[in-house]
């Protein structure tokens, strides 16, 4: 003897009902950016008239400011995006770069301490580049030598003064003189981000680039563990105007003073990183009792002073990394290098220049420090992970 249980599905209540199509709704116009009309029982898109009605201002102005295309007051600007966000206003990517004639253009000025930085950073760029080219995105590269920053801001001056320009990337050798440029312009709707070396200015919307104190403090910890944190180094300091090398330098004192068993017994400042060669000879025939050596900037001419001395004992440790370097990590004169990861840099940079343009967001941080590897015997091509990641 068997039973059979029929169960009857409890229809809905109307209140129900509507809770359920309101919660749709909701979802529908967080995806897609259309919100449910008052008295209607369809559904429509956010328009730039809404929300100029929101704000009884004109349609032009709040499409300036969306767009990014003419002259709004900053705070007025700034309003109308928060607003635009609030009422589900999303812009079509596409349909802005179809209406941009000549594609955007963003100029980017590098600083080209070595050939494979400069390589690595600008490949970076080229990757970003590629990935938003149906946007109509083209990247013009300017490499500038450390020796010659007041070129740097000419230049700056002259393709400003002479070029259509959506945005720019820099990494400014000289802030004051980059900053001042800037300044000429201010009537001038431009984004601009700043790379690799860090400066003030209210139109600087990102940064994206190591943090060079904690890359000084770094390179002294390291040094002082493969010296036993004891004996005699010798330090040398070039582009001391430069802020950001100012800063790995004065992060390396500023830990190797911490330790009172460590005597900094030269101190050389440097004008041009080849100088290090012949400063480096002369010291290690002067002191023949030293330990180690650091430098803020790239190293291979500190090895080559080793090297053609016959002092592989002497601990070394700097920054960059290239061909010449790993040879010189894997011979032994370089103990340790610091690679800021450009190729990294210059991707992050570029990718979050193209979304500014196109959606008027920036980086949830207005500072992203991309860190830093340490390059070793046995860890020597710390340089190759970032390209593998994105493609490259």
């Amino acid at each position: 003897m068997y039973h059979t249980f029929v169960f009857a599905r409890t229809r809905p209540s109307a209140k129900q009902k509507l809770a359920r199509q309101q919660r749709a709704r909701q979802k529908l116009a967080k995806l897609t950016g259309y919100s449910r009309s008052d008295g209607l029982n369809r559904m429509k898109k956010v328009t730039q008239e809404d929300i100029a009605k929101r704000l009884n201002i004109t349609r032009t102005t709040v499409a300036r400011a969306l767009n990014n295309n003419g002259y709004v007051e900053a705070g007025l600007k700034g309003q109308i995006i928060r607003t635009a966000d609030e009422m589900g206003y999303r812009t079509n990517m596409m349909a802005r770069s179809l209406a941009k004639k000549n594609g955007w253009q963003i100029y980017c000025f590098l600083v080209s301490y070595n050939e494979q930085f400069a390589r690595d950073l600008e490949a970076g760029l080229r990757a970003a580049e590629t990935e938003f080219q149906h946007y109509g995105f083209q990247l013009h590269v300017y490499q500038h030598h450390p020796d010659s920053p007041d070129q740097q801001a000419a230049d700056l001056q002259q393709v400003l003064e002479s070029r259509s320009i959506d945005g720019l990337i820099i990494a400014p050798m000289l802030g004051d003189q980059v900053a001042a440029v800037l300044d000429r312009f201010a009537g001038r709707e431009l984004a601009v981000s700043s790379i690799n070396l860090r400066f003030e200015n209210r139109r600087n919307l990102f940064y994206v680039g190591s943090n060079p104190f904690e890359c000084g403090a770094l390179a002294a910890e390291l040094l002082m563990n493969v010296i036993g944190r004891r004996g005699k180094i010798a330090v040398f300091n070039a582009f001391n105007q430069f802020e950001a090398l100012y800063q790995r330098f004065r992060g390396f004192i500023t830990e190797i003073e911490k330790n009172n068993d460590i005597e900094i017994v030269e101190h050389c400042y440097l004008q041009r990183i080849e100088d290090s060669y012949t400063a480096a000879r002369d010291i290690l025939v002067k002191h023949k009792d030293l330990v180690g050596m650091y430098t803020n900037t790239e190293v291979i001419y500190l090895a080559r002073a080793l090297s053609d001395s016959g002092r592989s004992e002497v601990k070394l440790v700097g920054n960059d990394l290239n061909e010449d370097i790993k040879e010189q990590i894997r011979s032994g004169y370089i103990t340790m290098a610091l690679h800021d990861r450009p190729y990294f840099q210059g991707y992050l940079s570029g990718k979050y220049m193209c979304i500014y343009l196109l959606n008027q967001i920036t980086p949830k941080r207005e500072i992203t420090y991309v860190g830093f590897d340490v390059a070793t015997r046995n860890n020597i091509n710390v340089d190759e992970s970032f390209k593998i990641l994105t493609n490259s």
